[in-house]
């Protein structure tokens, strides 16, 4: 084999790159999207949705207050569902992402089909996107060690801050570390999450569950990746945190 042929392995596995951190931010931008436009719950900046359970507690809108618990319990449900897949396949030596992925895209054309037939509710459609808003942010919420904007997007925005602080004033303490690179990876993670809702919100005003659709097709070329990638592909679940 030719020098020009070899491969040379990733620093880190595929779906802990800047790029399927970007795309898996996409998706849930383009989940707030649908959720947010529907009932007025987020399928996943939970902070949103306990912030709105205290608004409309004081309001006094039981059916609001509801709406928003439903979300945080259906996202809960699916992050202890996702962590138990996770420490079995562990345990087992196998991967999960390909089969996370999978059950992703499955089960959102499920629930594109079920909005557009009106089989079900929209108040429980926005429950089972958190649901699988919840197994996606345990599954996949990191980028080289670092949370990203899938669930986080307080901390990226602060993370992508402080270390364009940390380039700025390098000349007044440097600790020698890298910085405008991770900085640069958090700001497209936030512009991707930005882009979907902004996208799911265009796209739902011509076609009701669009924005749904969107997230499976984006979900669906990372799964068709992730199936054919060479190397490490699963996200290193007890990397560090800086």
């Amino acid at each position: 084999m030719s020098s020009s042929t070899v491969r040379t392995p990733r620093p880190y596995p595929l779906l802990e790159s800047a790029p399927a951190a970007a795309a898996l931010a996409l998706v849930s931008g383009l989940l707030n999207a649908w959720t947010f436009g529907q009932i007025g719950t987020f399928a996943t900046v939970q902070s949103g949705n306990l912030l709105s359970i205290g608004y409309f507690v004081a309001e006094g809108d039981p059916s609001r207050v509801l709406a928003a618990a439903a979300s945080v319990l259906s996202f809960a449900l699916g992050s202890f569902l996702c962590t138990l897949v996770v420490l079995w396949r562990a345990r087992t030596g196998r991967g999960y992402s390909v089969e996370v992925l999978l059950c992703e895209v499955i089960a959102l054309a499920a629930l594109a089909l079920a909005s557009v037939t009106g089989a079900v509710g929209p108040e429980w459609i926005a429950g089972a996107i958190s649901f699988v808003a919840g197994v996606q942010g345990n599954a996949f919420h990191r980028e080289t060690g670092m949370l990203y904007g899938n669930i986080a997007v307080t901390s990226v925005v602060q993370m992508a801050a402080s270390l364009l602080a940390r380039a700025a004033g390098r000349t007044i303490a440097s600790d020698g570390e890298p910085h405008l690179r991770p900085a640069a990876a958090y700001t497209s993670v936030l512009v991707a999450f930005a882009a979907g809702g902004g996208i799911g919100f265009a796209l739902d005003r011509a076609w009701s569950c669009a924005s749904i659709v969107g997230a499976a097709a984006v979900l669906g070329i990372l799964l068709l990746i992730a199936r054919s990638a060479h190397g490490a592909v699963d996200p290193s679940q007890n990397a560090p945190t800086p």
